[in-house]
């Protein structure tokens, strides 16, 4: 019997599932960044928000880890009829029928989803017709995944149990796996994860059954992400070992290697730190994220390597070295202004102000904080779009987390430093329980969307200063990005030395920051502040 096609892992650009596009048409993420920790506004008293209280959790929202978006759902482009590529197979190599069938996968995969919803029920309609049962469940199962896509979980269940019961009908053992992890996806996205864990496992069991190394391992990988959303650590540790054994296997295997990417181990890697993160070994949550940031960059994702350098700095400030964790962070910085996403880009300047209270500099700290309110301002309007985009309820709470801690971090900051007027100019903008609670309401975000918290001269000669450096490190990267677009076949001598000498250059940027920070007119300008009282 053919095998049914499988939307096993939904892989969009960034492998972290980032929903950087999201903040700039409002990520990103997830991812991944990044992740959430146990660490909740229930559990953490909102005057404790400094990053050292602050967990992985409030990561914001381009920076969602995959524990947040199941692997349940195959890229589109690498499955088709036959499972031969769909970027392969054009409507006019197939019959009527089937142009159906391509042309909501290809509607699918371009995110066209009430085209692909109504390609599908045609062709569902046409195969009951006949009678086809395998082609119905088919028809059927791609239905669920588009009201899935649509946010419309209880339909998108309703129609992958009706595809399973025509995989179990016809002993489509593999066809019945695939429709089981998409259940689970959907009991997940309902709020149901026990139901969801026991789906996973019926598929795992069934992958095992047929020998299905790689969907074995994506498998173990959505058992890890459930088990850590159930706060079951040491059980999402071992599926996640499990997983990226078999992903090395096959990475290992050139024959065996397109069942797993390098872009699922990459993905992998981030969930395990963020479980060793979860359980306090911040050496192995350091090793992971070095490792999947070298996947990220070894594929040119620039997303998920600014969501990794944020993970990574995270972790090196775990393990007190906040110098690698200062300049981890402000190479994450260049990369959230290079692609665009401002939520990734507030968070940075938060993180990187959590580095600097560390290190008692609470004058320098304030600067950034500020910057990172301010630019969380600067995104209401484009907050108001989360209701109109498919986010888990993790995913919302993980953005309303970050704009919490953005501005009672702030606060607190200024309290401290008896800078009660400043203090009290903060809380005044800090959204009410209201619109913490309701993202989607437009009247409420717009009340602070162009109050912004202003800067005494001092600050905003530092922060000049450092964006000046900012500003010369996007220049740069822009010259190197035309470079290394190039063909390493193609480039000339020329070209290859240039290259060389703009990676040098980012490198000695990236320590004038630190400097910049620590010279004797920054520390004038912060003597000033201290005399401010």
């Amino acid at each position: 019997m053919k095998q049914k096609l499988l939307s096993f892992i939904h892989v969009p650009s960034s492998f972290l599932l980032t929903t950087a596009s999201l903040l700039i048409s409002v990520t990103f993420p997830l991812s991944p960044v990044l992740g959430q920790d146990e660490t909740s506004l229930d559990q953490t008293s909102l005057d404790q928000t400094s990053l050292d209280q602050t967990s992985l959790d409030q990561t914001s929202l381009d920076q969602t880890s995959l524990d947040q978006t199941s692997l349940d759902q195959t890229s589109l482009d690498q499955t088709s009829l036959d499972q031969t590529s769909l970027d392969q197979t054009s409507l006019d190599q197939v019959t009527p029928p089937q142009q159906l069938y391509v042309k909501g996968r290809q509607q699918l995969s371009t995110g066209q989803l009430q085209e692909a919803l109504q390609s599908f029920q045609q062709y569902l309609e046409l195969k009951r017709n006949i009678g086809d049962r395998y082609q119905e469940g088919v028809a059927l199962y791609f239905i669920g995944w588009v009201h899935d896509e649509l946010g419309q979980y209880q339909l998108a269940r309703s129609f992958f149990e009706q595809s399973l019961a025509i995989d179990r009908e016809l002993g489509d053992r593999t066809g019945e796996g695939s429709t089981l992890n998409n259940l689970g996806l959907t009991y997940s996205n309902l709020g149901d994860d026990q139901k969801s864990l026991e789906f996973y496992q019926q598929a795992l069991a069934i992958y095992r059954e047929v020998s299905n190394r790689g969907y074995e391992g994506r498998t173990l990988h959505n058992l890890g992400n459930i088990y850590y959303k159930l706060g079951q650590e040491h059980q999402s540790l071992d599926s996640y070992q499990q997983a990226l054994d078999i992903y090395r296997e096959i990475l290992d295997n050139p024959e065996n290697n397109s069942l797993v990417s390098q872009a699922d181990q990459g993905t992998l890697l981030n969930s395990l730190g963020l479980v060793y993160h979860r359980l306090g070994n911040h050496e192995q949550e350091q090793l992971s994220y070095q490792e999947a940031l070298t996947i990220a960059q070894e594929v040119s994702d620039r997303i998920s390597v600014g969501m990794l350098l944020n993970n990574l700095g995270i972790a090196y400030h775990r393990l007190g070295k906040y110098e690698q964790a200062f300049l981890t962070y402000q190479q994450a910085l260049v990369i959230h202004r290079e692609v665009g996403s401002k939520a990734g880009e507030a968070f940075t300047f938060r993180t990187i102000g959590a580095v600097l209270a560390a290190q008692n500099q609470p004058e320098l700290a304030i600067i950034f904080h500020k910057q990172a309110v301010n630019v969380y301002q600067s995104l209401g309007q484009d907050v108001t779009k989360l209701s109109q985009e498919k986010l888990s309820q993790e995913q919302k709470q993980s953005y309303k987390l970050n704009l919490d801690n953005a501005y009672l971090s702030l606060s607190e900051l200024l309290q401290q430093q008896k800078r009660v007027q400043s203090a009290q100019l903060v809380l005044n903008l800090f959204p009410v329980p209201e619109q913490k609670d309701d993202l989607s309401n437009q009247d409420k975000t717009q009340t602070r969307v162009h109050e912004k918290i202003p800067y005494l001269p001092e600050e905003e000669q530092i922060k000049a200063g450092y964006e000046e450096i900012l500003q010369q490190q996007l220049s740069l990267r822009e010259q190197l990005n035309q470079l290394i677009t190039i063909p390493i076949a193609e480039r000339t001598p020329v070209q290859q030395d240039r290259i060389l000498e703009f990676r040098q250059k980012e490198q000695q940027l990236t320590q004038e920051f630190l400097q910049f920070l620590n010279s004797s007119k920054v520390k004038n300008l912060v003597t000033q502040l201290k005399e401010r009282g």
